[in-house]
């Protein structure tokens, strides 16, 4: 998606720019990152210390360089534009706070330990019915893409929708100089980035950021029901507040919530009305992503009775937990996007409902991104899954996973029935499986797939499809 087309002129003044090489009528409709891809009409701010090599600009033109460096226009192709500024950087903000002004829409900002690709993806299906919407893709919220996304908003855009990412403190500070939202969004705060963080109290410290990037006309919408969400400092904020949840002072407030054959069912309690809301997918989690997201859509204009019928045609994301009738008919759940305590605990609660006088069977990886508190959390883990139960065979993949078995072991759980495999190879998990797997039980892989062997994709794939 292109940006919104400028001219040079629109935005020197801004920067506080001096036009020493080009003409002011000069047009550009893309910003780049990176000097390597400089294409015709693109534009880009030498924020670096060193000096711009001359080899690195051969068979570019039509393009505009911004920088503090007055010998680069000696070194630009003649149909090159060179905006001289006095400090590259200071000027690069001017310019994003300058674009971000353009549009005057709702802004969606959505962060959280789990949930907020989801919540993301639910908001845009529930818009994307009558509004024009942009927004991150896939669970790319990385900060090197929030350039990116910025410039992704253009004349035909009525809304947006960001995914905020922390993975160290000041993350949500930065995403929000950008994308300056609108509303914001809390899904839930769990452990998780503690090799960025440290603590979790820097985390969740980091998580709300939230509040100081929303100004005080802005919207601010959090789950009631978290616990560490209600360590911020919420009632400092002073823009509107929207709880959701199932505690009775939520104003979007679930009820009567039932599993179905491929879908989770239950009452909706808000703005003095009921609704019945049907959603694809397992899991109370998935009703509270739900609830975030109508919440959202509701506060950009969306009649609530509408985004309930929307929702309903939402389609869960791979690998979410996701269920399938699989591999010599048993009830496999794949939830192997990511794997930290929150979503862990949340997959466990799926497949104890799924069980019910059923065999449970759960194959856990290493749960990610935990630094100093990674035996601490997979040991915690142990004490988890025998609270939340459900669980007969337990499959450990690698040292770390494998704390949690031996945790378990400790607290009562049938040795006989706990395995622990390399994370080298899924050869072994697979012989495991073919020797405890029976039909009608029920299967569930938590892992991060992304950060294992190949192989273990294999793996999940075989026991996926019948």
């Amino acid at each position: 998606m292109f940006m919104k087309t400028l001219r040079l002129l629109d935005f020197l003044d801004t920067i506080n720019g001096t036009l020493i090489k080009g003409i002011p009528e000069f047009e550009i409709n893309k910003v780049e990152r990176m000097i390597k891809n400089l294409s015709d009409h693109s534009l880009y701010f030498h924020t670096s210390k060193k000096s711009i090599e001359p080899d690195t600009l051969k068979g570019k033109v039509n393009y505009t360089i911004v920088t503090d460096d007055k010998e680069t226009a000696s070194i630009v192709d003649p149909t090159a534009c060179v905006i001289l500024v006095e400090n590259c950087k200071e000027a690069f903000w001017r310019f994003v706070e300058f674009y971000r002004k353009q549009f005057d829409i709702p802004v969606i900002g959505v962060t959280g330990t789990c949930g907020k690709t989801t919540i993301k993806d639910m908001i845009k299906h529930i818009l994307a019915e009558s509004l024009k919407v942009h927004a991150t893709m896939f669970s790319q919220n990385g900060l090197y893409l929030n350039l990116h996304y910025l410039m992704g908003l253009n004349e035909q855009t009525d809304a947006a929708v960001f995914e905020m990412g922390v993975a160290y403190p000041g993350n949500v500070k930065i995403s929000g100089r950008y994308f300056k939202p609108t509303i914001g969004v809390i899904s839930n705060i769990g452990v998780a980035h503690l090799d960025g963080c440290k603590t979790l109290e820097k985390y969740i410290m980091a998580k709300g950021e939230m509040l100081e990037v929303l100004t005080t006309d802005g919207t601010l919408i959090y789950n009631a029901d978290d616990e560490n969400i209600k360590r911020l400092p919420i009632e400092e904020f002073k823009g509107k507040k929207f709880l959701f949840g199932q505690c009775a002072n939520a104003d979007f407030r679930a009820g009567s919530i039932q599993y179905q054959s491929d879908r989770m069912v239950y009452t909706l309690h808000a703005q003095n009305k009921e609704y019945e809301v049907n959603i694809p997918g397992y899991g109370e989690h998935n009703v509270y992503n739900s609830l975030a997201a109508i919440a959202s859509a509701s506060l950009t204009g969306i009649p609530i009775e509408d985004a309930v019928r929307r929702l309903s045609t939402f389609k869960p994301l791979e690998r979410h937990v996701k269920k399938y009738e699989g591999y010599n008919h048993l009830t496999v759940i794949d939830d192997t996007w990511s794997c930290n305590p929150s979503s862990v605990k949340s997959a466990l609660e799926v497949l104890k409902k799924f069980s019910n006088n059923r065999t449970g069977i759960l194959v856990l990886g290493k749960m990610q991104r935990l630094g100093s508190q990674l035996i601490d959390q997979h040991l915690k883990m142990g004490e988890r899954l025998m609270d939340i139960g459900g669980i007969d065979y337990l499959i450990t993949v690698g040292p770390a996973a494998k704390l949690t078995g031996e945790k378990a072991i400790s607290l009562g759980m049938d040795s006989s029935k706990v395995f622990t495999v390399s994370e080298d190879d899924a050869g072994e998990l697979e012989a495991k499986l073919a020797e405890i797997c029976k039909e009608n039980m029920v299967l569930l892989f938590k892992m991060s797939l992304s950060k294992m062997d190949p192989s273990f994709r294999k793996v999940v794939e075989k026991y996926r499809f019948s």
